[in-house]
């Protein structure tokens, strides 16, 4: 399903810009089909309790499977719908890795699913999303 990538400037995107200062700098990689990422959260992603914030494992997982879907199909592709369950928290300096999928494509839009994994190889989350090709 690999195709050409349309040219869209990334460079300030918020999950994987390298120009943005405030953003998470996800460097992904295609490994075996699934696209994966390493994050290690800081103290200013902190919730409370030295755990990272909810949003921000949905963001991960969103931006992940966002950019298998764009990279797998050619085109920007936009959330139409994201599902997570979260299983188990994130604590403040792990690093944990974030993987995505396309599980199937109906026209303009593209079904991913993704999840994020501890250190340990238990998942503290899944996520399923609905995206929208651009036209």
């Amino acid at each position: 399903m690999t195709q050409e990538t349309t040219a869209v400037d990334t460079s300030w995107c918020f999950g994987c810009g390298k120009e943005n200062p405030i953003g998470l700098k996800l460097d992904m990689k295609e490994i075996d089909g699934v696209w994966t990422a390493y994050f290690t959260s800081k103290k200013e992603h902190e919730s409370y309790g030295d755990r990272m914030h909810g949003g921000l494992t949905s963001t991960l997982l969103d931006e992940v499977m966002g950019d298998c879907v764009f990279r797998k199909a050619g085109k920007p592709a936009y959330t139409a719908k994201l599902e997570i369950r979260f299983r188990s928290a994130v604590r403040i300096g792990e690093t944990v890795k974030v993987e995505g999928w396309i599980t199937s494509r109906r026209g303009r839009l593209v079904t991913a699913e993704g999840r994020v994994v501890h250190e340990d190889g238990s998942v503290a989350a899944e996520s399923s999303a609905k995206m929208m090709l651009a036209k």
